[in-house]
């Protein structure tokens, strides 16, 4: 049967995979300290980043304050990320969306809201004297 309004993968993809975490989440609440996310191993994070450039989206999840668990999405095609907080203490298993942006432009800054040294102090020191930019 054809699909209609939109390519498959961006119509259930990305939701799929939303509802997957979060039935597999829910599915380890009790367990114990094993139910939040440790941390992946080097095949883990190799896996997963030949499954995110392929896909051109990563999931991941970190425990957060009290019960709840956060998911991280972040789509590196279209350099957006977003936070969901997913409250297993909720009988309901509440999943929120915390935070959302586009990162694209952040990207470009040269520096923001950092600790001394500057990156033009930074650039000063290792660039020979009589250099110019390329």
């Amino acid at each position: 049967m054809p699909l209609r309004g939109g390519v498959g993968v961006a119509r259930y993809g990305v939701p799929g995979i939303v509802l997957g975490l979060v039935i597999s989440w829910l599915g380890d609440v009790g367990r114990g300290p094993s139910a939040f996310a440790q941390p992946p191993s080097a095949t883990e994070r190799a896996r997963m980043a030949t499954a995110g450039e392929a896909s051109g989206t990563l999931a991941f999840t970190s425990a957060s304050v009290g019960t709840a668990q956060l998911l991280y999405l972040v789509d590196t095609k279209a350099r957006a990320l977003a936070v969901y907080r997913v409250d297993p203490a909720n009988p309901k298993g509440t999943l929120k969306l915390e935070a959302a942006r586009q990162y694209g432009f952040d990207l470009r800054l040269a520096e923001f809201n950092n600790q001394p040294p500057e990156v033009a102090a930074i650039e000063s020191m290792v660039k020979p004297r009589g250099a110019t930019n390329r």
